[in-house]
């Protein structure tokens, strides 16, 4: 059973305003409510043109607070680091960007394991020790594979839940750097996550995400226990149904 609702763009224009629309009326709430939004990025390309648009919005630049969701091991400056991605699609990288802070994960430590420690310490001194770690919006995408955030299919990664960020090691016979990620009980807590998918590449995945079955066999489906709100932002072509 899928999480959340789907929402269906008629081509890539309209699918770019649907994600930025949704994260921007999550910031605007959120500011509204708690003085300031706390935002959790993905990476890839598929986000990217969301990114860009959500930049020349109309938002309070200064109450946010951008956080990552996973990052790939390397230096923050690498063409593959998520980090670096989207801090450029969202002119964070430009002088005088304003923002409530830019929280990367240090992916680039030997040790990936202190490198989430530290982040999950971060995590827990801007949310409060006591409460729970609910991100105001998140966006996430969908593998070829089924995984969401790092959490890859056959590893036990969708099954950690006794930590909030976790190391992932290196796949190397599936092309796998090793990771940083949020784990699912975080992903699960956001108050607002946009799942941001396009191409007919993406169908069989969310089919299977959407379908029942083990969260190991397909991370994707973590989001199945959401406790905010999950909208799924498709085009035609990714659509299970059409």
């Amino acid at each position: 059973m899928r999480a959340g609702e789907a929402l269906v763009a008629a081509d890539e224009n309209e699918h770019t305003a649907l994600g930025a629309e949704l994260l921007a009326r999550a910031i605007d709430a959120a500011v509204r409510e708690r003085g300031v939004a706390r935002v959790a990025l993905s990476g890839g390309t598929t986000p990217g043109a969301t990114y860009r648009k959500l930049a020349t919005m109309a938002l309070p630049f200064d109450r946010i607070a951008w956080y990552w969701v996973d990052e790939r091991a390397g230096a923050p400056d690498s063409p593959r680091s998520n980090f670096h991605a989207a801090r450029a699609d969202l002119g964070l990288d430009r002088p005088g960007a304003k923002s409530a802070g830019v929280f990367r994960m240090e992916a680039e430590d030997p040790d990936l394991s202190a490198a989430a420690a530290r982040y999950e310490a971060h995590l827990r001194r801007a949310f409060g020790v006591a409460s729970a770690v609910a991100f105001d919006a998140m966006t996430l995408g969908v593998g070829d594979d089924g995984h969401t955030a790092s959490l890859f299919p056959g590893t036990g990664a969708a099954a950690i839940d006794d930590r909030l960020v976790a190391a992932i090691e290196a796949q190397p016979g599936r092309g796998l750097e090793a990771r940083v990620t949020l784990t699912a009980p975080v992903l699960r807590e956001a108050r607002l996550v946009v799942v941001l998918a396009r191409g007919d590449k993406k169908r069989g995945p969310l089919a299977a995400a959407w379908a029942d079955g083990p969260d190991d066999e397909v991370p994707a489906r973590v989001l199945r226990g959401a406790k905010g709100k999950v909208v799924w932002v498709l085009d035609r072509a990714a659509s299970p149904s059409g």
